[in-house]
């Protein structure tokens, strides 16, 4: 049984928590906060025997094999590199971290500790994805030229939240970036991506919404929009010379739907109860087989995607 400690009480951890507990082989043993308080209401809430008020109690607990890092954005290098110094191997979240030297470094250290560490991104790990790597494979829709995608969480953060500050790693770019970016990557084996795109600025500066465009070997077009203040259509689209595929809710989909020009549609479903298994266990496999990283999220494209992410946020943000 592969046991796991869970970094933080954000809203997402409980979504975590019962990925885990699909899973085959795994179960979490216990979840800090900054706050002993705060870590006994959620250890309560999701059913965990053992809370700390401090994440360094966790990091020395040694019953715990992998900590589940969901903190704010910018504190994952800090949150990471500590984990990895107590000998535990570590699952972080999106977005990696906010420059690449960080991110560089975090793998090294992870190398020379034989310790296992991946960013977290499910969307590369669901079924509903694997279709769509398959469907474009076999040429169903033709040679992809254009492809778009929409995200969207109005009013989910009030202004005072820390997504909402950019010192600690807010804005739509960084908030979901990294899904279209390794999405991409995964369906099309690692392409050559250059980068450019516009954002409109909300509260405190940062990038309320936002507009990016890739070009995927000179060939293959994307648009990408993210917005934090209004509604769009949460889908990929990607189109091709016979068909195109429409994928709700990409970055957690449990369905996708290829249009055909004589107006025929074909629908492909695979419902789940957590998104968050199928890399969790693709986790426990690699951790038994002894390897130290993912060959399907593998750190290059994480150091790319963190590289590709702060060439934008320098040119907005000056950072």
């Amino acid at each position: 049984m592969i046991r796991y400690g869970i970094l933080s009480t954000a809203s997402i951890a409980k979504r975590f928590i019962d990925g885990v507990r699909e899973s085959k082989d795994g179960c979490v043993v216990a979840i800090a906060s900054r706050s002993v308080e705060k870590a006994q209401s959620a250890a309560k809430e999701f059913g965990i025997d053992t809370y700390y008020g401090s994440y360094v109690e966790l990091f020395e607990d040694e019953s715990i094999d992998i900590v589940y890092i969901p903190t704010m954005n910018e504190l994952h290098y800090r949150d990471c590199k500590m984990a990895l110094e107590h000998g535990k191997h570590v699952l972080m979240e999106k977005p990696f971290v906010l420059v690449e030297k960080d991110a560089k470094e975090l793998f090294d250290l992870a190398k020379e500790k034989g310790l296992f560490l991946m960013e977290v991104q499910k969307s590369v790990f669901l079924p509903t994805t694997k279709k769509v790597k398959e469907l474009i494979e076999s040429d169903e829709i033709g040679e992809v030229r254009y492809i778009e995608l929409k995200a969207s969480f109005p009013a989910r953060f009030t202004t005072d939240h820390w997504m909402y500050n950019l010192k600690m790693g807010g804005g739509s770019l960084y908030g979901s970036a990294t899904y279209t970016i390794e999405l991409l990557q995964y369906l099309f084996d690692d392409p050559t991506m250059e980068i450019d795109g516009s954002m409109i600025p909300g509260p405190n500066g940062i990038d309320e919404m936002c507009n990016f465009q890739l070009c995927i070997n000179n060939f293959i077009l994307v648009s990408s929009t993210i917005t934090m203040n209004i509604a769009l259509p949460n889908q990929a689209v990607i189109y091709g010379a016979k068909g195109y595929i429409v994928i709700p809710n990409y970055w957690k989909s449990n369905h996708c739907v290829v249009h055909y020009p004589d107006g025929s549609t074909k629908q492909y479903d695979f419902p789940y109860q957590s998104e968050f298994v199928y890399e969790i266990e693709h986790v426990h496999d690699c951790i038994k087989k002894g390897l130290l990283t993912s060959p399907i999220m593998h750190p290059n494209k994480t150091i790319e995607t963190v590289r590709l992410v702060h060439l934008l946020q320098h040119k907005w943000h000056k950072i």
